[in-house]
């Protein structure tokens, strides 16, 4: 969508059920920029569990995500879901904060103090070195991440006149 980079992110948080794994193939890469982020929430949910309770509880409730793309129908443009959740011994994680922001606004409610510093606090650790993972994905690269604990983002790229980078990206349930 833009050359920008992008924020850690699962795919699909909007949906009631987002897929399962998210495939890449890199078809061209930018010369310069572009480097994939990959993030073990998994990590981080433990992290939270031993030293941020108080955290994790928020992440674990109910936020309004905005179905960007996937909703036509007038008041049916949210869908409430906890960040992480823990069913018996899995774990699943769906984040985009910006569809969490505009869910608020469309529900016309605030987050709450403690719902912002729990974010914040995600997307700081989310940004960690200790829970994540930077490479560059190369022409002919295939990458299959499990979009329930695994988050991605990427850094901004050039744009050049022949080199324009190019990613397909298919979801499977």
């Amino acid at each position: 969508e833009t050359n920008l980079g992008g924020s850690i992110h699962t795919d699909g948080p909007q949906l009631n059920n987002p897929p399962n794994f998210v495939f890449m193939a890199c078809i061209n890469q930018a010369k310069t920029g572009g480097y994939s982020t990959l993030v073990n929430t998994k990590k981080i949910y433990n992290f939270l569990n031993k030293n941020k309770k108080s955290f994790l509880k928020i992440l674990t409730k109910k936020f309004y995500f905005e179905k960007r793309g996937f909703s036509k129908e007038k008041g049916k443009s949210v869908l409430a879901k906890p960040i992480f959740k823990k069913d018996r011994n899995k774990i699943t994680f769906r984040y985009l904060r910006e569809y969490i922001e505009s869910g608020y606004k469309l529900k016309k409610k605030k987050l709450t103090n403690n719902q912002i510093k729990s974010l914040n606090y995600l997307d700081n650790l989310l940004l960690s070195k200790k829970f994540s993972v930077n490479f560059k994905l190369n022409k002919g690269d295939l990458l299959i991440l499990n979009n329930n604990y695994v988050a991605h983002g990427r850094t901004k790229f050039a744009l050049e006149n022949n080199n324009s980078r190019q990613l397909i990206r298919v979801w499977v349930k």
